[in-house]
């Protein structure tokens, strides 16, 4: 194994996406020192991990966004009305692939984080499913989104409280501090019982997304 340079299979494999994705991250220049050996792609090993590290650690401090709030992510986002399926994978399927930043890939790491959480146990709580992956299925989002799509038919995802679950949220977070950040904001609005009824009634975007500011500003500032 050469040690100096890593191969498209390693590098695809540290990165934790497909071969596919390194090809075209590669030829887009989103990933460095990269060059060509023998008509093969080849990374600089030392290189590459310094890269991985700060990218994950120095630079996502950079790039946080610690005054992020639920209706900025939601605003440059999803909202979509009468969404088709009949269970959780079909539903993820139209709301994923409506984000046209996400290569194909990425969206079955995204699905296969979510389904696997959600089959320990259903996120869906007073009609709604709140759902997300952990950082590392989207980890090149270059800003926080926050996905909400309401069902065209009320659907059983095996709620712990038994209610139909009615409209779905997805949160793709850009990095693990706006995650934990959002996801601090949003349990506290499933808090209010007028947080989850405004949702229910399903109001244009408009009205949406200046409900949720105007709420999410009197309870959390």
């Amino acid at each position: 194994m050469d040690k100096t340079f890593l191969t498209v299979k390693e590098l695809s494999s540290k990165l934790g996406v497909s071969e596919k994705t390194v090809y075209r991250m590669t030829t887009s220049g989103s990933i460095p020192f990269a060059i060509k050996i023998g008509g093969q792609w080849r990374f600089n090993a030392d290189k590459i991990e310094k890269w991985i590290l700060e990218s994950r650690n120095g630079d996502e401090r950079q790039k946080t966004n610690t005054a992020i709030k639920v209706a900025e992510a939601l605003n440059g986002g999803l909202i979509i009305y009468r969404a088709h399926g009949g269970n959780r994978d079909e539903v993820l399927d139209e709301v994923l692939t409506m984000v046209g930043t996400l290569a194909e890939d990425e969206i079955v790491a995204i699905k296969r984080q979510i389904l696997y959480r959600e089959s320990i146990i259903s996120s869906s709580l007073k009609g709604v499913c709140f759902m997300m992956p952990d950082f590392g299925a989207c980890s090149y989002i270059d800003r926080s989104l926050l996905l909400l799509a309401f069902l065209e038919q009320p659907m059983n995802l095996g709620a712990v409280d038994g209610v139909q679950t009615e409209a779905v949220l997805v949160l793709l977070a850009a990095n693990k501090t706006e995650r934990l950040i959002l996801k601090t904001r949003l349990a506290r609005l499933f808090m209010e019982n007028d947080f989850v009824a405004m949702l229910k009634e399903q109001p244009n975007r408009r009205e949406l997304i200046e409900g949720v500011e105007r709420m999410e500003t009197e309870l959390l500032g």
